[in-house]
């Protein structure tokens, strides 16, 4: 991956802050190389690790969704929700909803790569395990 960025998107409340979020959603922009990494991979990954909670216990702010950019995006990942043998599949597609992308407002920097900056030790997503 070439970067990820922590922002809000698919709300429609002016220039979301954590403080201000309204009715957008966290999301994490992922930026890569598709000859490096495939679409089909980065959703196989996130089917894999992801356990999504139910709308009504996070709201908004926490809930699950894909972001798709065009058709391509939304069949693959129509093909891959809550596919394989995640143990949050039936989870996943039950509650992750496949949305077209929206604005995304980039969040504070204190929110960009928090793991790091909190453990002071890099983050790596593991593509390929």
């Amino acid at each position: 991956m070439l970067e990820t960025v922590v922002g809000y998107t698919g709300g429609t409340t002016a220039s979301p802050t954590y403080e201000s979020i309204g009715d957008h959603t966290e999301a994490l922009r992922v930026v890569y190389d598709p000859s490096q990494v495939t679409y089909d991979e980065l959703l196989a990954k996130f089917w894999r690790e992801h356990d999504p909670m139910p709308m009504e216990f996070t709201g908004y702010q926490y809930r699950s969704a894909v972001f798709y950019h065009d058709g391509s995006q939304l069949a693959a990942a129509e093909r891959r929700l809550g596919g394989g043998s995640s143990p949050f599949a039936t989870s996943a597609s039950k509650h992750t909803k496949l949305e077209p992308a929206e604005t995304f407002y980039r969040a504070e920097e204190y929110h960009q790569q928090f793991l790091a900056k909190a453990t002071g030790r890099a983050v790596s997503v593991g593509m390929h395990q």
